[in-house]
């Protein structure tokens, strides 16, 4: 049965392990002696310390912080102990709303218990995309995928923060990081046409390191949105250089390589040689 996590569990937990930094005791004598710990019920606070493996026994049967309950004592602030906590939970429970970190935060935040959810919130992992808010964030869905296509996840990352920083210089606006909450809108970054037109602009980022010898791969969801959209490009980053380079290729340029439907069956994914937009790229200046 998965425990339930809520924010004054959490609190609880932690002064738990404060108050036996402090005093020795057994777990006995613990639930005996003070029936509430941090607001909550000394046997909830010892229960989540169990479950998360804080807790190592001494040989006289005292509790005493194990390493697992040394990181979360160890936190810079509540945040970073209320982030620690999240982790290690997942770890151990594997609830069955994690598996939506695969799809970006929005659908975890939207499924997960409420007490989980105030977790989060004060965790400051539901605010703006901060480098450490989307570490986290890409840290879930790696335990999610069990740590699949881990390197691929950190090479998309790498170009989609070089398109917002492209498109801030270009524009003069900040764009919207629409990868980090959703991976189903079938584009990354959400800018504008240009400083002086302010319609949006759909960006689908791919990246390579092996330079113009790589190969992108497009699904027929992100081309189907592509095609929907009134202003879409594909900004492709080429890694393999000492500075990155990027091809900007046009829903023209791109449609050249989308294979049509025979018969009844139907395209689901095209892989594409970056070598085949040569012409487009260019060392960038940020």
């Amino acid at each position: 049965m998965t425990l339930p996590l809520s924010p004054g569990l959490a609190q609880a937990g932690i002064a738990l392990l404060e108050l036996l930094q402090r005093h020795a005791m057994t777990a006995p004598n613990l639930v005996a002696g003070l029936p509430k710990v941090g607001g909550m019920p000394a046997s909830a606070a010892l229960s989540l310390a169990e479950v998360l493996g804080w807790l190592d026994i001494t040989d006289a049967g005292l509790l005493q912080a194990s390493t697992a309950g040394l990181k979360v004592q160890g936190a810079a602030d509540y945040e970073a102990a209320l982030r620690c906590i999240l982790l290690q939970y997942v770890d151990a429970q594997k609830p069955d709303w994690l598996q939506n970190a695969t799809y970006g935060r929005s659908r975890v935040l939207s499924f997960c218990p409420v007490g989980v959810w105030q977790v989060f919130v004060e965790a400051g992992l539901a605010g703006p995309p901060t480098s450490d808010v989307v570490d986290f964030w890409d840290l879930l869905a790696r335990i999610a995928r069990g740590l699949q296509q881990d390197h691929l996840l950190i090479i998309g990352r790498e170009g989609e923060r070089l398109t917002l920083a492209y498109e801030e210089a270009r524009t003069g606006l900040k764009p919207q990081w629409v990868a980090i909450d959703s991976n189903q809108d079938g584009y990354d970054v959400l800018s504008v046409v240009s400083a002086e037109n302010r319609a949006f602009l759909s960006i689908e980022v791919k990246t390579s390191r092996t330079g113009i010898g790589g190969a992108l791969h497009l699904t027929r969801h992100e081309w189907e949105i592509a095609v929907e959209r009134s202003a879409h490009v594909f900004h492709l980053w080429d890694l393999a250089a000492a500075s990155p380079r990027l091809a900007s290729a046009s829903m023209d340029a791109m449609a050249k390589h989308i294979p049509a439907d025979t018969g009844a069956g139907g395209w689901e994914m095209v892989e594409v040689p970056f070598a085949a937009f040569t012409s487009l790229f260019g060392s960038i200046e940020l």
